[in-house]
């Protein structure tokens, strides 16, 4: 448990830098040349989400490891839905980070309504969106389904379940901090399956919440993100 809880530890970190390049003018600066991108788009689009497939990768080692189960055709499906995940989230990302910059740098005055415009903002707000969260989705599932279908021989201890739980309020709070101050939109949604998909392969509980310590992490960081945004914004942002 001692490399899977520096990964989430890890995953933590990224998320909190995520919030921080996303949330705070410190990465609002231009790079050069001709200005292609802020700082804020580059971080982004490269070493944010890269070190996020690095450490879903470490982990879904740490899972397998020589488990008979990756000799099945089932495994094999997984990981294929898994590098398609990668793919996907990357591609998204990369489209995203671009077209948003240049949405809010040349398309939100003046010309506008131009055809350029629109496919910039089409790009920007939607079609990134569905390609980042399809793979974002496989991602999630396939890790959480190989957990799955490989439990732990050995239960992982209270205190480990401890050591996860604080670990994920890092993860819920980055969610809220993303989610909360924003129209609701198609994350939203993403975030509450990846929850109920956690929730339900854990179920029953008493068996299964020491033996699939990945899906408790999902299970519990989801839960406290989604659910504190929908409480902040059904009650206190009024």
């Amino acid at each position: 448990m001692n490399r899977i809880h520096l990964y989430l530890v890890l995953l933590s970190v990224n998320i909190i830098i995520l919030s921080l390049n996303r949330l705070t003018g410190l990465t609002q600066l231009h790079l050069q040349p001709f200005e292609f991108l802020r700082l804020l788009d580059f971080n982004a689009m490269l070493p944010i989400p890269l070190m996020a497939v690095l450490l879903y990768y470490l982990i879904k080692s740490e899972i397998t490891g020589d488990h008979p189960f990756r000799k099945t055709a089932l495994y094999v499906f997984l990981s294929i839905l898994f590098i398609a995940g990668i793919y996907l989230f990357a591609a998204g990302s990369g489209t995203h980070e671009v077209t948003n910059y240049l949405h809010f740098r040349f398309c939100t005055t003046g010309q506008s309504d131009s055809a350029f415009c629109n496919i910039i903002k089409y790009n920007d707000d939607a079609f990134s969106h569905y390609v980042y969260y399809a793979g974002f989705i496989l991602m999630n599932i396939a890790l959480m389904l190989i957990e799955a279908k490989m439990p732990r021989k050995k239960p992982v201890s209270g205190k480990d379940l401890l050591f996860i739980s604080v670990n994920s309020l890092f993860i819920g709070l980055g969610i809220f901090a993303n989610l909360a101050f924003e129209e609701i939109g198609i994350d939203m949604y993403i975030f509450t399956f990846v929850m109920l998909f956690a929730i339900y392969l854990l179920y029953p509980f008493r068996i299964k919440l020491k033996k699939l310590p990945i899906v408790f992490y999902f299970a519990s960081s989801y839960s406290l993100g989604v659910i504190s945004t929908l409480i902040y914004r059904s009650f206190l942002s009024k």
